[in-house]
């Protein structure tokens, strides 16, 4: 059973019992219009459908950039590529929940169930689905960015869906001349999720109030909700399946199902605003967010959102970089090269989300609620050992002003928990993946002059991490490596330790304490302790500094070998950090090109229990998981950037597809979107610590950034994109092999010249 504070369950039952006030209704609508006149319109090249098929574990639904509220279709789940909720293979529709993770490896929320339905409510809980299920077919869905829709053509209903930062809104039309009905169900709950307690009230004959507390993943998730309808209905609340009267208190299973009677003439508008916080804390939300019930206005607003988020990239595809082909097929790739990268933005700025209420109020990592200026929002889901590699390097070139808070957000984690976080879920610290990574992307921001907090700080807590006596880093601290006879993972956990401690020398030079820089200094060389020159690749060591053996670099078991989702091969070129000393150990620039060249053109053949993460493979590099996605960036800082290149526009081609199964893998919150994002723009951090991005080569002709400083990059392609780079330069200036940030966002004309 999930245990809960007094001060959170005292909270919450003092915000139910005193949850009658509502906004008032306002004579106009009083949401923004939507200023895109001096934007492109890129929505047309956003689906959001990609990647809701295969491994991508995405959701089609209605959201707005960083924002609380996901509402989308929910699938019944068979497994573990339903952790979205939604899987494009489905065609029976549970209904529409306000939660979703994009792109994860582990299911949970899903909050707030609705569906319409006709019919008796009674008699389908009794049916072999257990609840109402809706058929639908794909050719009657639509989705673009702040929008949903699909048909359920049996029940003659039609279901729209879109959101504000905080506020899901619904749109339903009944075509039969039968009760429109809809449920709403708190006990709903897939994957990991399990639902605890859950109440419902209704406030007037248009507005019902509650809250769903749940565990799982996340193991407390309070989450408060005020739903406002522009129709009266007569409610019936469920308990257990069974029909009730009066209030529904501390029931895992709880659930109401409205009637509205005939309404084959008069459209549903629902709105369901969020809060972490409590019930009041909704009935803010949707005072300040949608004031006036008005689906319409919203819809609109929500694609302006989404519209001035990505419209601050102008591509202009050119001719399409492909030998030989017709005009027509070029205008088709050029076509789908743009859908791919937009949608591959679009899935960049969902997460980290917004979790603090319009007034800066939210729930902490410590279970208490905490008040912050509102100007200064707490976020959630970072899904760091993914995303430190790409996407928290994309977001400090194209949301800078959101950095300081997620920054804030960040540190503000280990203030309540005494940790920076590993995976951090609605403030639930997960302790999935290995790895301190907060920070590296704390250090990056630093660095890049995008936060206020001070080195000293950041180094404060980054020790607190660094120091702490499980997951094999008090091991690493007292061998210098992380034996494998006494941990598991030992080989990843040491590469991506030293790394981050690495990041934490920098900050501890920055912060005065040379004696601390000193320390960590010579803990990120800790992977030269398990490099085993005689066979080319990171080996595990037993306490005694014994080379584990045998020893198989194709062998892979989930979770119980000495590396993470991965093999020798996948792991032996993690060092980000030091490369060129890693080039010597591997015999110097001419042996490493050559030991890169054999991890790209060997067999795909993997031994053991193949983590079903281990996807997108070309030879043994598997792009579909992590731990690789620098590696073809190596070429370039080893002398020999045309490879590199070409693996590079390899991976673009055959790893992502305008189609629902079109990423080689979990989309991980956007970390393989912001690696093809960037890889089109023509470089990546190979180190996300020391502020570069390394050349690679550009997919378009031309594409503009409007920068948050008021300048413009412009990135240039000049002559044959499937050349080699013959150099690129910066305003006219020849750059090395790569360049640095504030470089970058100074704007200009960045130019690859082949």
């Amino acid at each position: 059973m999930l245990k809960i504070s007094s001060t959170a369950l005292g909270f919450a039952v003092a915000l139910t019992l005193n949850a009658c006030s509502l906004p008032a209704e306002q004579p106009e609508s009083s949401a923004a219009k939507p200023a895109t006149d001096v934007l492109p319109d890129v929505l047309k090249y956003v689906d959001p459908f990609i990647a809701t098929g295969g491994h991508g574990h995405t959701f089609p639904g209605a959201v707005v950039p960083f924002g609380m509220v996901q509402l989308s279709p929910d699938n019944k789940s068979k497994g573990w590529d339903w952790t979205s909720g939604y899987h494009y293979s489905d065609s029976e529709l549970l209904g529409f929940s306000h939660t979703h993770l994009s792109g994860t490896g582990v299911g949970d929320l899903l909050d707030i169930l609705v569906l319409p339905f006709h019919g008796d409510y009674a008699a389908a809980l009794k049916s072999p689905a257990g609840r109402p299920v809706a058929i639908y077919s794909h050719a009657d869905e639509q989705a673009r960015p702040g929008y949903y829709a699909v048909q359920l053509k049996e029940q003659g209903i039609s279901a729209e869906l879109t959101a504000t930062e905080r506020v899901g809104v619904h749109r339903y039309q009944f075509s039969q001349a039968k009760d429109a009905q809809l449920m709403i169900d708190l006990g709903y709950a897939q994957n990991y999720d399990k639902a605890v307690m859950g109440f419902i009230r209704q406030v007037d004959a248009q507005t019902l109030v509650g809250y769903r507390f749940s565990t799982g993943w996340a193991k407390l998730q309070p989450l408060y909700f005020v739903a406002r309808f522009n129709q009266p209905f007569q409610a019936q609340l469920y308990q257990d399946g069974v029909a009730v009267k009066g209030t529904l208190l501390h029931s895992e299973k709880t659930a109401a199902v409205l009637n509205f009677g005939d309404l084959r003439q008069k459209p549903l508008e629902v709105a369901v605003a969020l809060s972490y916080v409590s019930i009041a804390g909704a009935q803010k939300n949707l005072a300040a967010e949608l004031p006036v019930l008005d689906f319409a206005a919203v819809k609109q607003q929500a694609a302006a959102k989404w519209q001035a988020q990505l419209g601050r990239f102008q591509v202009d595809a050119g001719e399409a970089a492909i030998a030989g082909t017709a005009p027509a097929t070029a205008d088709a790739v050029n076509e789908t090269n743009k859908t791919k990268f937009y949608t591959a933005l679009y899935h960049s700025y969902l997460a980290p989300q917004l979790f603090s209420d319009v007034d800066g109020r939210y729930f902490g990592a410590d279970g208490a609620v905490h008040q912050q200026d509102p100007q200064q929002p707490r976020y959630t889901l970072f899904s760091l050992w993914d995303t430190f590699r790409g996407l928290h390097p994309l977001l400090t070139i194209t949301d800078p002003g959101r950095v300081d808070g997620m920054m804030h957000s960040l540190y503000g984690f280990y203030q309540e928990q005494g940790l920076l976080p590993t995976w951090d879920l609605m403030s639930n610290e997960t302790d999935v993946m290995i790895g301190y990574h907060a920070v590296p992307v704390l250090a990056d921001a630093y660095f890049k002059g995008l936060t206020t907090l001070s080195a000293k700080q950041l180094l404060d807590a980054s020790l607190a991490s660094a120091r702490q006596p499980r997951f094999g880093i008090d091991l690493f601290g007292k061998y210098g490596y992380v034996p494998s006879d006494l941990d598991v993972e030992a080989v990843s956990k040491t590469l991506e330790y030293a790394f981050d401690d690495h990041a934490i020398a920098r900050l501890a030079q920055a912060a005065g304490d040379a004696n601390t820089a000193a320390e960590f200094n010579q803990r990120a060389a800790a992977w030269q302790q398990l490099f085993d020159k005689s066979s080319g690749f990171m080996r595990g060591k037993t306490a005694k500094g014994e080379w584990v053996s045998p020893f198989n670099p194709i062998y892979v078991a989930h979770r119980t070998t000495d590396y993470t989702e991965a093999n020798a091969w996948q792991y032996s070129f993690f060092v980000p950090h030091q490369v060129d000393a890693m080039i010597q150990r591997y015999g110097g620039q001419q042996a490493f090109v050559a030991r890169l060249d054999q991890m790209f053109d060997m067999s795909s053949h993997m031994e053991g229990d193949v983590s079903p993460d281990i996807t997108g493979l070309i030879g043994q590099y598997a792009h579909g998981n992590e731990p690789v996605h620098h590696v073809p960036y190596l070429y370039a800082l080893a002398g020999a950037p045309a490879k590199g290149e070409a693996r590079i526009r390899h991976i673009r081609d055959t790893m992502y597809h305008a189609k629902p199964d079109g990423l080689a893998g979990n989309d991980d919150l956007g970390q393989m979107s912001a690696w093809y994002v960037l890889s089109s723009l023509g470089f990546y951090p190979v180190n996300p610590v020391d502020s570069g991005y390394v050349r690679g080569t550009p997919q378009f002709q031309s594409v503009t950034l409007l920068l948050d400083n008021g300048k413009q990059l412009r990135i240039l392609a000049r002559g044959d994109r499937l050349k080699p780079v013959k150099r690129w330069t910066l305003n006219g200036v020849e750059l090395p092999i790569s360049v640095d940030y504030r470089q970058l966002m100074q704007g200009g004309d960045l130019v690859f010249e082949f």
